[in-house]
């Protein structure tokens, strides 16, 4: 019997936010890999014998770990088996979905992708913060917080005069690192930042660029940063 993937968006917050499809998926599968953020509600959707793996990384963990991970879904698949890739968010932002897909593939597997509501757009919409807003903000730039040292200082400042609605992603370790770049780049200091938490429950805090420079307390858990005029209005 021939074995297949789906790499499942998870969407934020839980089953309410949960696709359709994901929901169906995630109850047929016989195997379900899931990341270190998918909501635990989700894994409860399992059918009874469905095999449960943890398969999250962690910061740091390097590229061994995804060939590891490419490896499982790989044996399982030919062994037969339905495998759920359950990925917080989308798969194909900021998810390594893309690497996965052309690792499975290249090895011979049937694979398939399942969107997500991404954590980008997901958080802020919640939290009642648009990311476009007519005769504001006409554009989105969504930019990821992990990178290599060496890397992150030129890549802020290169974004630094986006005119638009800046989104962060995995940022909340290095935000004070962020802001300083972003305003050497020749972002304003007081422009409007919204941080968005969703650990506990939804929470968001208010903040000028400039304040953020220095500041090494933050915010638990993962979260989104959204950096803009369209913040403005609802800050208060």
């Amino acid at each position: 019997m021939k074995g297949k993937v789906y790499l499942v968006g998870a969407g934020v917050l839980g089953v309410e936010n949960l696709t359709i499809r994901a929901h169906r998926l995630i109850s047929e599968a016989d195997v379900i890999l899931y990341d270190r953020l998918v909501d635990s509600s989700l894994l409860k959707l399992a059918k009874p014998g469905a095999e449960i793996v943890y398969a999250g990384k962690e910061p740091g963990d390097g590229p061994q770990k995804q060939k590891e991970l490419t490896e499982m879904m790989v044996c399982y698949a030919r062994s037969g088996k339905i495998v759920v890739r359950l990925k917080s968010g989308d798969p194909f932002v900021f998810g390594r979905g893309g690497e996965e897909l052309i690792s499975l593939r290249e090895a011979g597997i049937d694979a398939e992708v399942v969107p997500g509501l991404t954590s980008a757009v997901a958080l802020p919409t919640l939290a009642c913060i648009p990311l476009t807003m007519r005769d504001i903000s006409s554009s989105v730039l969504i930019l990821t917080g992990h990178l290599a040292k060496p890397e992150e200082e030129a890549y802020f400042k290169a974004h630094a005069r986006f005119p638009g609605t800046v989104v962060l992603l995995m940022s909340m370790s290095s935000l004070s690192r962020i802001s300083r770049y972003l305003v050497e780049g020749g972002m304003s200091p007081e422009r409007p930042v919204a941080i968005i938490t969703s650990s506990g429950g939804l929470r968001k805090e208010f903040y000028r660029l400039g304040e953020l420079i220095g500041r090494e307390d933050r915010p638990d858990g993962p979260g989104v940063v959204v950096i803009g005029e369209v913040v403005e209005a609802f800050m208060h």
